[in-house]
């Protein structure tokens, strides 16, 4: 299974296991625990285990703040707001993204070998072929520019990404792009050219395709299977 399939079932095993304990706790047995608070920190630990990954200093100590005010008064901070709580754990994953921080970096694949450069650019080579974007937390904007593309994965957690399309080309024997969108704001662009069809699956969020690509048969296919979670997935076509 790739690793954005393994993301994606993670998820989704998560928010099951939020919406069991939502239901526990209405049940009489289940009363006395705080299923709801167990719930969140379910979501919590995953967003913190992925950002631990990333090395997303921010994305490990949002989730901690968040859990500090689930448990304020077991912390001894009845006292102290939601605001401070929440602004003191991004000060201190400020604090280690300035100490520890390394720049991002977005992986993408030339004949077969791993190449990596910087996620804010569009830096490809004509002969790469296959791209893979990840964003966890924050907001992101990537300009992916790739001669024939064949295949692609873009996957979107809690923050905000914005992928625009335009600079690439699509391979005569077509294109697949695997598209997961969790909590987040997903936003593709592609070019009006572009031949799509696209496979859908979506939770509780939305997806919305704004326009349409070519009906040219004579146009090579790119096949795009979107899989929304709770967030908004959106897509152009300009």
């Amino acid at each position: 299974m790739k690793d954005y399939r393994i993301k994606a079932v993670v998820r989704g095993l998560a928010i099951i296991a939020f919406a069991v304990c939502l239901l526990l706790s209405k049940t009489a047995a289940f009363q006395t625990y705080p299923m709801v608070k167990i719930g969140m920190c379910i979501i919590l630990a995953i967003v913190l285990i992925e950002s631990l990954f990333e090395r997303s200093w921010l994305g490990v100590c949002f989730p901690l703040g968040i859990a500090a005010c689930l448990f304020q008064n077991e912390l001894g901070l009845g006292n102290v707001s939601y605001i401070v709580i929440i602004l003191a754990f991004v000060l201190i994953g400020i604090g280690l993204t300035l100490i520890f921080g390394k720049k991002k970096y977005t992986k993408i694949y030339e004949n077969a070998h791993d190449k990596f450069c910087d996620a804010g650019g569009s830096e490809y080579t004509e002969d790469t072929d296959r791209f893979d974007l990840d964003n966890n937390m924050g907001t992101k904007t990537q300009y992916v520019n790739i001669k024939n593309l064949r295949q692609g994965t873009i996957d979107n957690a809690l923050g905000q990404l914005t992928v625009y399309m335009n600079g690439t080309t699509i391979a005569p024997e077509g294109a697949k792009l695997d598209i997961d969108n969790g909590l987040g704001q997903l936003n593709i662009y592609f070019p009006k050219e572009f031949r799509v069809v696209f496979k859908t699956e979506n939770g509780l969020g939305k997806i919305n395709i704004h326009g349409e690509g070519s009906k040219d048969e004579n146009q090579p296919i790119v096949y795009a299977n979107v899989d929304n979670g709770l967030g908004s997935t959106d897509i152009y076509f300009e």
